[in-house]
């Protein structure tokens, strides 16, 4: 199993940065989890360095490539 890096990267929040782990399965479920929690807040999310493009609830609308 591949793990990917997903960062979030809010600048409303501390620590700015958290790096999570996970398999690909687990990408959309974990940007939910977060958006649910820092709804308001500015954040953008990378996956493997790559852009994700959120809806406005935070869910994976896209992936752009790095």
């Amino acid at each position: 199993m591949k793990a990917h890096e997903l960062k979030f990267i809010n600048s409303d929040a501390r620590p700015k940065v958290q790096i999570i782990r996970c398999d690909k399965a687990s990408v959309a479920p974990v940007m939910a989890w977060y958006g649910s929690h820092f709804a308001g807040d500015r954040y953008r999310v990378e996956v493997d360095g790559g852009k994700a493009e959120k809806d406005q609830n935070g869910e994976l609308a896209a992936m752009v490539a790095a």
